[in-house]
């Protein structure tokens, strides 16, 4: 069975083009088999619905190039329950990432922290060979997440400069969650100030290392061989 080389866990369609798009992009650029895996379908946002947003992240994984798995847990309501705990599991064990992307452990959206805790510990069980879990166990190489609302300074930072008009390409088509509409209840994430806070995000992480746009993570230390290897290999 092939395995993914990365794997971006969002708790929405959407979460991971907000954060790591271009890391994703910069992936397939590179031939790599890159990945999302939506734990919900985002059904109780306030604007769209489970059917539009399937779309458009349809069409978000396209621009990107990447892989896309939506799974049906409830939207705000999912749990850190044994049931959802096997449906990541068993999604972790079929698509078999070397590398894993997680939500912040402390965004300030509760689905966020908690789809961290979850996608984690699923992450861990996955390789125990007994546990009662459909699929040959597999345990990711490496663990990192993108950052919360106040992010301290990130462990790792990667130049998407390459493929920023592809990354934003594929975040521009979130327009039910993004776009200005005036007709729509306005929100935090369609107002433009949102939109040019991830150029602004990306703009400082690339500061950082003299580049135009970079995106960061976080992870466990000492960071783990194989996730600077991979993050080599895009260099």
């Amino acid at each position: 069975m092939n395995s993914l080389d990365l794997l971006v866990v969002g708790a929405h369609p959407d979460d991971a083009e907000v954060h790591v798009g271009g890391l994703l992009a910069l992936a397939a650029k590179r031939g790599l088999r890159a990945g999302i895996l939506d734990l919900t379908a985002g059904e109780l946002g306030s604007r769209g619905d489970a059917a539009t947003r399937h779309v458009e992240a349809m069409e978000a994984a396209r621009i990107l190039g990447v892989e896309r798995l939506i799974l049906d847990l409830p939207d705000a309501r999912f749990e850190e329950t044994e049931p959802h705990r096997v449906t990541v599991m068993s999604s972790l064990r079929a698509l078999r990432p070397r590398i894993l992307v997680l939500p912040a452990p402390d965004d300030r959206h509760p689905d966020h922290r908690r789809a961290h805790r979850l996608a984690r510990e699923a992450a861990y069980y996955s390789g125990l060979r007994n546990y009662p879990c459909a699929g040959e166990p597999w345990r990711p190489e490496a663990i990192a997440w993108v950052g919360g609302e106040n992010p301290a300074q990130p462990d790792l930072v990667v130049d998407v400069t390459a493929v920023w008009d592809q990354r934003m390409a594929a975040f521009d088509a979130f327009g039910s969650q993004f776009r200005a509409d005036p007709s729509k209840p306005p929100t935090r994430i369609s107002d433009p100030a949102f939109r040019r806070g991830v150029e602004g995000r990306a703009m400082h992480w690339g500061s950082l290392i003299r580049a135009t746009w970079a995106e960061a993570l976080w992870t466990e230390r000492p960071v783990a061989e194989a996730l600077t290897r991979f993050l080599g290999g895009l260099a």
